[in-house]
């Protein structure tokens, strides 16, 4: 007998995200509940190496929720970017990683695969690693403009990452994790 048994769903909001209610009956506890979920398509983001300078290379960006928070909106962040229809999530970071730092990468690792915020969203998240020297830097990165994200590029030595990751300069969970597990694979 399955402990939980959906017997709704209905959706609320459909654009860039999703909103739907599910209610549910709870068997053991013999009641019903109702739950949100924001719906978000599949992303993958990455921590690029620059063997040549020792920094992550990152992106500083805009982000809204942050600056609904009282603080300047502006966060540190690794590349990032939404999965297109039918799109593999090997094929999505490679192409962010381009557009967003200008970098060309081959064979990036997967490192994790996750839930971001799994209370509320079900946006799954690949986490990748790749090494990139001077030389694969091959366009200007900083995003597309018809995207609008208007991203600035800027390397980080790694210790100073660390550092900004422990004292809260950085503060965005994906790249926490990504430096972390760096610093955790090199002890």
């Amino acid at each position: 007998m399955k402990k939980i048994q959906l017997k709704s769903r209905k959706n609320l909001f459909a654009h860039f995200v999703g909103v739907d209610e599910f209610n549910f009956h709870l068997t053991e506890q013999k009641c019903d509940v109702t739950r949100y979920v924001v719906s978000r398509p599949e992303a993958a983001a990455i921590l690029l190496y620059n063997r040549d300078s020792n920094a992550f290379v990152f992106i500083r960006q805009f982000r809204t929720p942050v600056f609904t928070k009282g603080e300047d909106g502006f966060i540190i962040e690794i590349p990032a970017g939404v999965l297109e229809p039918g799109e593999e999530p090997l094929t999505t970071i490679v192409r962010e990683t381009l557009e967003e730092t200008g970098y060309s990468i081959s064979k990036p690792e997967l490192l994790y695969t996750f839930y971001p915020s799994p209370g509320i969203l079900n946006e799954k998240m690949h986490l990748y690693y790749a090494e990139v020297k001077n030389a694969d830097k091959i366009e200007k990165g900083g995003g597309l403009e018809t995207e609008k994200e208007f991203l600035e590029v800027i390397e980080i030595p790694v210790d100073q990452a660390l550092q900004m990751v422990n004292n809260g300069r950085i503060i965005d969970a994906k790249t926490m994790l990504a430096v972390l597990k760096f610093h955790q694979s090199k002890t």
